[in-house]
């Protein structure tokens, strides 16, 4: 496997890895589940569905009900309407994302959220250009942990799944990157739980932004020497 002194790329999950989403898609949902009289969920409960993507989390709530297809629907017209409502970047990502630039390495988001979303919400929240490639899921596609889609960012990158760093919070990216072939970095601050992450091995485990950005040490890491990037589902 490759180690963290032979990353050429960064892949970032979005959801719990870059931003906090979690308030707006609880608030949404449980506005959903009201509207269908239906019991609120705490937080925690709502956090622990994240990242498997909108249908996962819509039958666990829905259970077989018969309506199950109008929450899903009902919930993502409300989320499309609210998508950045109380959304905030984790503490530390800007400076982050703005020190891997620096240092000239190609990042990618690969995540579950609708590619449409997934745009969007990265244009509204984080640096501008910060990636050069933003990919979320479009139907007819595997979602993660299938690894068709952290492939297909690293071909648009232009560099080597083995090469390219996958960062995310939960076990569904820890899967992703290993079916993909890809060192893998866990973060503790989003929706994974510690335990679990350890469980598959990765890496790094970071608490904070800075210390990834201090396991990819500058006078280790370095750019692949390319062509510029395809700029496919950049802002």
């Amino acid at each position: 496997m490759t180690q963290l002194n032979e990353v050429h790329a960064v892949l970032f999950d979005l959801d719990g890895t870059l931003v906090d989403t979690l308030p707006d898609i609880a608030w949404c949902l449980n506005q959903v589940l009201e509207q269908h009289r239906l019991p609120e969920l705490p937080m925690d409960r709502v956090r622990a569905m994240v990242g498997g993507g909108v249908a996962a989390m819509i039958e666990q709530v829905a259970q077989g009900r018969a309506d199950a297809a109008r929450l899903h629907t009902d919930y993502s017209a409300c989320y499309r309407q609210n998508l950045v409502r109380l959304s905030r970047p984790y503490t530390g990502i800007g400076p982050l994302l703005e020190a891997l630039a620096a240092r000239g390495l190609p990042m990618a988001v690969v995540t579950n959220k609708a590619h449409a979303l997934a745009v969007e919400l990265v244009a509204h929240l984080l640096p501008a250009d910060a990636f050069a490639v933003v990919l979320g899921h479009q139907p007819g596609q595997r979602l993660k942990p299938a690894p068709e889609i952290a492939l297909r960012a690293a071909e648009r990158l232009g560099v080597a799944p083995a090469h390219c760093l996958f960062v995310g919070d939960t076990a569904i990216d820890l899967l992703t990157a290993q079916a993909a072939g890809m060192p893998v970095a866990a973060v503790g601050w989003g929706y994974g739980e510690a335990t679990l992450l350890h469980a598959h091995g990765p890496q790094l485990y970071c608490e904070h932004p800075h210390q990834l950005l201090a396991a990819l040490r500058p006078a280790t890491v370095t750019p692949p020497a390319s062509q510029p990037v395809e700029r496919t589902g950049s802002l």
